[in-house]
């Protein structure tokens, strides 16, 4: 995973500072790629502390390996930020989002949706879950297969994963909406679905999360990746927008599942 699709998936874990450093690299990568981290944060007007927590907080082991990184996505992309006009912010936004959609499109999920149908079809208990934002999308889920005589819950907050964690058993299906994946909310439950043999589907753009070797199935979703800045921050683009369009792509599959099983 390069740097920029780092950024578009952790992006609502930043903190303001980290925002204006992740700011500041985009604008002039020298800031990182020629300097030290001390020299670094001092042309970032923050500390040598707030540099390695951001390097960490976007998954790198350390300054080396996130400078390594900078580094090699610039030298071989060249893709610095461009400015745009302000009169064309509209279609600039609205082309970065069908530029995910498009490459949602070339995905080879046809199979995998089909199957992920069946289980739906299938399992006594279906849960989506979801954490803050990702929990519309776990919603839009449930409430779109109603439509189709099909009803379950959204898992939406710690005392419902707590109670849940106690209930499993093999005729659990799990479907995890989760941006990036943290093992910090999932990966207690995820082990203990393992270990009682129920269903773990996970949606997710971070295609190096730890979570996906406790999955039986996972998706892997582009992120939307956002070249819009200020002079001060970094406007980024939530990837919820993508989980909650996926949501409605396998709500449709679902229903095509139902009308031929019914045929």
């Amino acid at each position: 995973m390069n740097f920029k699709e780092k950024i578009s998936i952790f992006y609502t874990d930043l903190t303001t500072t980290e925002k204006r450093i992740c700011t500041n690299i985009l604008k002039n990568p020298k800031i990182i790629t020629e300097h030290s981290i001390v020299e670094a944060g001092n042309l970032c007007n923050t500390s040598k502390s707030a540099m390695l927590r951001f390097a960490k907080k976007l998954e790198y082991s350390g300054y080396s390996e996130f400078k390594y990184a900078i580094n090699e996505y610039y030298s071989s992309q060249k893709d610095y930020p461009k400015k745009i006009n302000d009169n064309t912010l509209a279609s600039q936004i609205i082309l970065n989002f069908k530029k995910t959609v498009d490459q949602l499109a070339n995905l080879n999920l046809d199979d995998k949706l089909k199957e992920l149908s069946e289980l739906i079809d299938k399992y006594q208990y279906v849960k989506a879950l979801g954490i803050g934002n990702s929990s519309f999308c776990a919603n839009q889920l449930v409430y779109s297969l109603y439509s189709y005589d099909k009803f379950f819950d959204a898992v939406t907050d710690d005392v419902q994963f707590s109670y849940l964690k106690n209930c499993l058993n093999e005729n659990y299906l799990l479907i995890i909406f989760s941006v990036s994946g943290s093992p910090t909310t999932y990966l207690e439950l995820l082990k203990e679905a393992k270990k009682k043999n129920a269903y773990v589907v996970l949606i997710t753009m971070n295609n190096e999360t730890q979570l996906a070797k406790y999955s039986n199935m996972t998706f892997y979703l582009p992120s939307t990746i956002s070249y819009l800045q200020d002079k001060k921050i970094l406007k980024q683009f939530d990837n919820r927008t993508t989980l909650h369009f996926f949501s409605e792509v396998i709500s449709y599959y679902y229903g095509f599942y139902i009308e031929n099983k019914k045929a």
